[in-house]
This record gives structure tokens, C-alpha cells and sequence, in this order.
């Protein structure tokens, strides 16, 4: 028996970008910045790239302001502070003028204060007042708050 040629038999057509944009989403929520980004390093063009970005916002498969919003919530419920968590949205590419509010919302209405608080019930509520401190700056909890859950370290 003779095998068949490689012309006749059926050959996939290679990926559109909205597909391989689409696989990267399905993987993880990214920001449009970094979607755009990837799709240049994979061999895109830039402006092909910004256009399937496009599509993918029309299509509600990703949104600079719900990543931002879920992101800031996601790092709140594991003992992050505003300033880590502002920190961490702006190192993703976005704006400035998206990263208050969601902070803000992360909150759910509660103190900052009171977020430092139950981090710090969260595994180091017997830590020694210095320790304790170190560990809420580090998580992004601004020293005035620190010191008024931890008070002065001398």
C-alpha cells in the first residue's frame, strides 16, 4: 500500500491571533498591555496586535478595569496592603487613573487598619511588636496604619 502524500492530506490552518489570544486568556486573566505585548513577542505585528486586543475588549474577554478590580481583591484577601497592592497593579502596566478605585474597592467598606489587623491575626498574632511591624510595612501597609495596630517600635 502506498501512503499518502503530505500535499493531500488535510493541513490545519495556522492560528489566528484572536485564537492564540484566546488560549492565553483561558490560562490566565491578563491585563490588555501584556496581551498585546505577548501576541508582538509570538511574531505579530504590533498593529495586529492591537487590534485583536481590540477585539478581545469587545468581546468582554478582557477589561484593564475588571482585571484591575479582581486582581486588587484576589492580593486583599492574602493580607496585602494598599501600597503593595497599588505596587503590583501599576508593575502590570496599568494606568494610574485605574488603580485607585479598585484599592479603594478592595477595602469592601472596611479600614485599612482593620484589613492589617486580620493579616496579622492570619498566622502572627504572637509575633513580638517589631516583627509584627516589619511584617505589615512589607505587606504593603502604610506606617501609619502600622502604627495603629502594632503602636511604636522602639
Amino acid at each position: 500500500m502506498r501512503k499518502p502524500s503530505k500535499s493531500s492530506s488535510p493541513s490545519k490552518p495556522p492560528p489566528t491571533p484572536l485564537d492564540v489570544a484566546a488560549r492565553m486568556l483561558a490560562r490566565t486573566p491578563r491585563t490588555e498591555a501584556d496581551l498585546e505585548g505577548r501576541l508582538v513577542r509570538l511574531g505579530y505585528r504590533p498593529s495586529t496586535a492591537a487590534a485583536t486586543v481590540a477585539r478581545c475588549r469587545e468581546l468582554g474577554w478582557v477589561g484593564d478595569a475588571a482585571y484591575a478590580a479582581e486582581r486588587a481583591r484576589s492580593l486583599r484577601t492574602r493580607g496585602a496592603g494598599s501600597l503593595k497592592i497599588a505596587a503590583d497593579l501599576l508593575a502590570r502596566g496599568l494606568d494610574e487613573a485605574l488603580v485607585e478605585a479598585p484599592v479603594e474597592a478592595s477595602r469592601d467598606g472596611e479600614s485599612e487598619a482593620e484589613w492589617a489587623r486580620r493579616a496579622l491575626a492570619n498566622g502572627r498574632a504572637a509575633s513580638p511588636p517589631a516583627r509584627a511591624w516589619r511584617w505589615l510595612v512589607s505587606h504593603g501597609f502604610p506606617e501609619d496604619v502600622v502604627r495603629d495596630v502594632v503602636g511604636d517600635v522602639d
